[in-house]
């Protein structure tokens, strides 16, 4: 590696799947900059590196925040020389940026400037692109904005879901930084290009609240919600008998020869529930409650109705207030 200390950032699946190509190709990770142990509340596909590197003789730097001083100065000291972005959702301060003496490579799985923002695999779905890719590209202050190293394109069968994309990504991100590892220990220039700023999109934040299932809506939105938030994130949910149940897995009615009112189970089957949307019906597969324990089927009866009556919960609630 020509002297070169090389750290990689990350706290997610998609970081564990990265560095554990990197190792296999006998790359020399220096140090991880990673969440502390079991800090994983606002990341929904959070992943504990911490023994992977015990294992594989990486040295770890816990934080929360990349840009407070404790950080900075630990890093300071140590002059590191590059950063592998894997999998980090905070943006980058300058000062946290001049701590590495080469670059910092950040990654972004979209084909920027398209899609830059949040929540990019999600989104993927949601938008129901049949190719994306991983960018790869020089870390600025800007959200997705730095300069292109290259793109790793690749298509998306049709109806993916959120695990076959990510898997994509996190495949493509392991090969690209191998790429780029190599061009560093091989002294070999690195060429950027300007992203410019047509075709640029940006996405917004999601949370597990987007991830209600909406019976007034159509099948095909509702289709590719609930394939969008599926594994390895939070999953698409709805509520019954004031319960809150989550479906993992969601498949189209061939059928088409029920109707009824919105949210109404049609049919129970093994697999799922056929269930009532605005435009048609969909079964609803692999059910969960919250605290993700499996929901037996035969709970579901046909003809009751998923979801909340919101007016008519209004009226009991302003009733039941009057009372007290």
């Amino acid at each position: 590696m020509n002297g070169n200390k090389i750290y990689c950032i990350g706290s997610n699946l998609e970081s564990y799947k990265s560095l554990q190509y990197l190792i296999s190709k006998n790359c020399k990770i220096d140090t991880l900059i990673t969440l502390p142990k079991g800090a994983n509340d606002n990341v929904s596909d959070y992943y504990d590196l911490h023994d992977f590197c015990h294992q594989n003789g990486i040295k770890v730097l816990a934080t929360t925040n990349v840009n407070s001083k404790n950080t900075i100065d630990q890093l300071k000291e140590e002059q590191p020389d590059y950063l592998f972005t894997l999998g980090w959702s905070q943006i980058f301060k300058q000062e946290f940026i001049d701590c590495f003496s080469g670059f910092i490579v950040g990654t972004h799985p979209s084909k920027l400037p398209y899609g830059r923002g949040r929540a990019p695999v999600p989104w993927t779905i949601l938008e129901d692109l049949r190719t994306s890719a991983v960018s790869f590209f020089k870390i600025d202050t800007g959200v997705d904005t730095g300069k292109l190293i290259f793109q790793k394109e690749f298509d998306i069968p049709e109806r993916s879901y959120a695990q076959d994309v990510y898997d994509k990504v996190a495949m493509n991100l392991g090969i690209g930084f191998h790429e780029i590892y190599n061009a560093i220990s091989n002294q070999q220039e690195i060429t950027l290009k300007a992203q410019g700023e047509e075709g640029a999109t940006h996405r917004g934040k999601r949370t597990m609240t987007d991830g209600l299932i909406d019976f007034q809506k159509g099948v095909d939105e509702m289709d590719r919600l609930i394939r969008a938030v599926s594994k390895p994130f939070p999953g698409a949910y709805c509520y019954y008998k004031d319960k809150k149940v989550i479906f993992w897995s969601v498949a189209l009615d061939h059928e088409t020869t029920y109707s009824g009112p919105l949210g109404q189970i049609h049919k129970r089957t093994d697999q799922g529930i056929l269930v009532q949307f605005a435009d048609g019906n969909l079964w609803l597969k692999e059910p969960v409650f919250d605290d993700h324990t499996a929901v037996e089927k035969k709970i579901f009866r046909i003809g009751d109705r998923l979801g909340y009556n919101v007016q008519d919960e209004i009226f009991y609630l302003k009733n039941a207030i009057k009372k007290c």
